[in-house]
């Protein structure tokens, strides 16, 4: 991905998580199922070894930690004008995905070495064991509101 491309990105989730949004309790799956489908692309094309997979492990556990940080200090709240439950993104919850994402394009620019694929394709779990666990807090303190 280009640098331009990131840019792109970034821009585009500084909007969107800064933005109050509606919480569809329906629809908190989908972004979960397509890095899932991501990562599985991913994980599909280099060899699986005890040292890649401690790696994935410990990936996810990050993930399910970040994730678990940013769904707490997601606002979601009742909207006052029009009685929906919404939710808003943090700065700081922000700056750990732009994190992650940089850690990430950063081993893709390190080169081909196993270790360092490992690596960046541990991001990929990071990633998605951070929206499953972001997701999950938002869905509970939907429910405490709903």
């Amino acid at each position: 991905m280009s640098m331009t491309n990131y840019v792109i990105v970034v821009i585009l989730v500084v909007i969107l998580n800064l933005r109050e949004k509606e919480i569809r309790p329906s629809r908190l799956w989908i972004t979960p199922a397509l890095f899932a489908y991501l990562m599985l692309s991913s994980v599909t094309k280099i060899d699986l070894t005890p040292g890649s997979l401690l790696i994935y492990l410990i990936c996810i556990v990050i993930g399910l930690a970040l994730g678990a940080w940013r769904g707490k200090l997601q606002k979601v709240r009742v909207n006052p004008d029009t009685g929906k439950i919404t939710s808003q993104g943090s700065i700081v919850g922000i700056v750990i995905f732009l994190a992650v994402m940089l850690i990430r394009h950063l081993t893709e620019y390190w080169g081909a070495h196993h270790a360092v694929l490992s690596l960046s394709t541990g991001l990929l779990f990071v990633s998605l064991a951070n929206v499953c666990a972001r997701r999950y807090f938002v869905y509970l303190k939907y429910k405490q509101l709903a």
